[in-house]
């Protein structure tokens, strides 16, 4: 598993693209585990020093494709989503069982504790590539990414395909278009508009 700022439970996606600081992903076998903390009061300065050391230690592992840090938005300023990024689940494993990494989990839990560790999923669609820290886009900014290019693909595919497959039952065209959609949604079409509309979907400095 993962860590940045609370403790282990994560959540084991595939993904894809590359990242220096905590991002989501972009290749086609890529995983991406998210780990949620909860920085102790007083612990900031102890939280962000082990933070960097955890940070300089993953880099080092094969696999490693990035990772992003996400401050949900909200009062609660000392909550951190850490989002760790692997070229496949072997390279994730290998950190996650690593002598380093189970070190550095132990010593966090002086400094941060586990709220919990989840994604909507959607969220992982929504790269933000060399990025430190991020907080991320409202979701009626998502929804209207993710309508432009799920609206695109299915007409592509049902325009394409429609024809052949207009004699086949219901069920087996449904499911084909599905997962033509899924497919094309998680590895080509919200990568590449994620990255044309990043200065939409996140606005302010560079």
């Amino acid at each position: 598993m993962t860590d940045v700022g609370y403790a282990p439970p994560r959540l084991t996606l595939p993904v894809g693209d590359r990242d220096q600081s905590e991002g989501l992903s972009g290749a086609s076998t890529e995983v991406t585990t998210v780990v949620t903390r909860h920085i102790k009061p007083g612990r900031d300065k102890e939280y962000a020093e082990w933070l960097a050391r955890m940070l300089q230690t993953v880099k080092k592992f094969p696999g490693y494709n990035g990772v992003t840090i996400v401050v949900p938005p909200g009062t609660d300023h000392d909550v951190r989503v850490v989002l760790y990024r692997f070229a496949d689940k072997g390279s994730l494993e290998n950190w996650e069982n690593s002598p380093e990494r189970k070190g550095l989990v132990s010593e966090v839990d002086n400094y941060a504790t586990q709220t919990f560790n989840n994604a909507s999923g959607l969220e992982t669609w929504f790269q933000l590539p060399n990025t430190h820290s991020v907080v991320p886009p409202p979701k009626w900014k998502m929804a209207m990414v993710t309508f432009l290019a799920g609206s695109i693909t299915s007409f592509v595919s049902h325009f394409i395909l429609g024809p052949y497959l207009v004699s086949w039952p219901l069920v087996m065209t449904t499911l084909i278009f599905n997962a033509i959609l899924v497919v094309t949604l998680t590895y080509f079409a919200m990568p590449n508009l994620t990255r044309t509309l990043r200065r939409w979907l996140y606005p302010g400095p560079r």
